[in-house]
């Protein structure tokens, strides 16, 4: 065979598949006799200023068997874009040498060569990059999921447990060694990681401070132990810090259960939220208690939109009455969801609506019902009451919250004194802020609010100096005691005391007895609202009590 046709075969070759090390043997066959050629082996390296200078080489072979610290007869360089290098090394029979001519058409055929070498371990980067997390260079999710997929195909899954787990905390270290040390940070604690691990299990990345694993059923207690206190190192203004890392994981023992290889993510990443915002604990095991709970959450969130649309949520509202006059003086506004036949009531939904941050359209929604209410009730000649609605806390960050809650009023062309907005204490320095400046825009607005559960939680006595609002609602766990004492009159008397000096009203809620009343009759609180008067009641019974005004003994 001529050499025109060697070379035209060697160039049709390696231009047929992105498989370059498996097809060069069959491109090169012919063009290696016109040569003597013996070996090529490419020696793949990372060039000095790279992250990874001093990690080994990558010895491909290209043609023939890789000589034993045999001196090339021939070598050549290739620079790839990026941080990496090639090195050819050529053995010829017998050490022999080529003419000027010979290695002018021998350069040609390792610079076409090289081409196809750089374009397939290019390729391959891209591969691999589309399965990596970028920062700490372990498997993404689809990483993970190639593996997981390889085991579920072959039957070995049941051998393994899946984890999903979040570092605890790991905002504050961002925040007090800066952005790029963190980043630094998050490199270590993947390295530290990875030496648990064995070469038939898989640690992956999935982005931020959330990671995925697939490990032996043997040696989950160990992994467990092992994630709850992972050592690191930080760096900051030229001191080291050495601490530790724990993470909340949930587990998902797999069994015969597991239908495809994503439910190795979704069950685990179910388990590991539970663990978060409901167990409190470090890690979770899948149950089936979990799931139904999870199951229901997530009904939920997705038929929350829909049922508002629907007007699947009625108003209830209960009387608050004052005890020195048995008559109403106001109500709260409380949602029910009657969904497909079943009552729900906020403890079920409300949670999950803060959650997912869905909460804020629920409060205008309820806001908006009373607002009808109350217009209603004064077309009819009813004179109405004070009516409260609560708003919760996550609402703080929906855009301009006062003026929506302004023009829902205005909509309906009520006076803003038949409206109190009721929110909860946070402990949150920046909710706090945003709360005061929330509070401070309804009072310029001439709209009444009130501070709900004073006194449990984050609660405390310096919300009667901070906080400008008109009431505060005393929670009934100061009246909750089976017997009251002097102590329980102490406390509240003080509280009303102080209030009452700082121009803010009470009312004390959850009263169910006679001599819870009395107490407070005693200690100046005559403004109550409980189970001892009445229950949230729809619209209609609650418009009944409003016309006869008066709760008579």
């Amino acid at each position: 065979m001529t050499f025109d046709r060697s070379f035209e075969n060697f160039v049709q070759i390696l231009s047929e598949e992105e498989v370059t090390p498996e097809i060069s043997p069959s491109a090169l066959a012919d063009i290696s006799k016109e040569f003597s050629l013996r070996s090529i082996v490419a020696i793949v390296s990372y060039k000095p200023y790279s992250d990874k200078a001093g990690e080994p080489d990558t010895i491909i072979p290209l043609f023939g068997p890789v000589p034993n610290e045999e001196a090339s007869t021939y070598m050549f360089k290739s620079n790839m874009s990026g941080d990496r290098q090639i090195t050819y090394r050529v053995y010829l029979a017998d050490n022999k040498k080529l003419t000027d001519e010979q290695y002018r058409s021998f350069s040609v055929i390792m610079d076409i060569l090289s081409f196809h070498m750089e374009r397939f371990l290019l390729v391959n980067v891209v591969k691999k990059s589309a399965l990596t997390q970028y920062l700490t260079g372990l498997p993404n999710s689809g990483g993970y999921l190639a593996f997981v997929s390889s085991k579920f195909e072959s039957g070995e899954i049941m051998n393994y447990d899946a984890f999903y787990f979040n570092v605890k905390s790991f905002g504050l270290i961002s925040r007090r060694y800066g952005i790029g040390e963190g980043d630094e940070i998050m490199k270590r604690y993947a390295r530290k990681l990875k030496e648990f691990f064995e070469d038939d299990e898989i640690l992956a990345h999935f982005g931020g401070d959330n990671f995925t694993a697939l490990v032996k059923k043997e040696r989950t207690k160990k992994f467990l132990k092992y994630i709850a206190a992972v050592p690191v190192r930080g760096e900051k203004n030229g001191k080291e810090d050495e601490f530790t890392l724990s993470a909340v994981a949930g587990v998902y023992a797999i069994d015969e259960s597991m239908k495809s290889p994503s439910q190795a993510i979704s069950r685990s990443v179910m388990a590991c939220n539970y663990a978060k915002n409901v167990a409190n604990k470090p890690y979770v095991f899948v149950n089936k208690a979990m799931s139904t709970r999870i199951y229901r959450q997530k009904q939920i969130e997705d038929r929350y939109e829909e049922a508002l649309a629907n007007d699947e949520f009625r108003i209830y509202l209960q009387p608050k009455v004052n005890t020195e006059t048995g008559r109403i003086v106001g109500a709260e506004a409380l949602a029910r969801w009657f969904c497909n036949g079943i009552v729900l009531y906020p403890t079920e939904f409300v949670p999950i609506l803060e959650q997912e941050g869905m909460v804020a359209s629920l409060d205008l929604y309820v806001l908006k019902k009373t607002c009808e209410y109350i217009r209603e009730w004064l077309d009819n000649g009813i004179e109405p009451v004070q009516v409260s609605v609560n708003f919760s806390r996550r609402d703080l960050s929906y855009k301009d919250l006062a003026n929506a809650i302004k023009e829902t009023i205005e909509e309906y062309n009520i006076d803003p004194k038949y409206i109190e907005i009721e929110v909860t204490e946070t402990a949150s320095e920046d909710e706090r802020i945003m709360m005061t400046n929330f509070l401070a825009r309804l009072r310029d607005m001439k709209i009444a609010t009130a501070i709900d559960d004073f006194g449990t939680g984050y609660s405390s006595l310096s919300t009667l100096r901070d906080f400008p609002v008109s009431v505060i609602k005393i929670d009934r766990s100061f009246i909750n005691n089976d017997e009251l004492n002097t102590n329980d009159e102490i406390v509240l008397k003080n509280i009303v005391t102080m209030a009452r000096e700082l121009g803010i009203d009470v009312v004390t809620e959850g009263v169910e007895r006679p001599d819870q009343t009395q107490l407070l009759k005693n200690v100046g609180c005559n403004v109550v609202q409980g189970f001892l008067y009445d229950n949230p009641m729809p619209k209609k019974d609650f418009e009944k009590r409003l016309i006869k005004g008066v709760y008579e003994d």
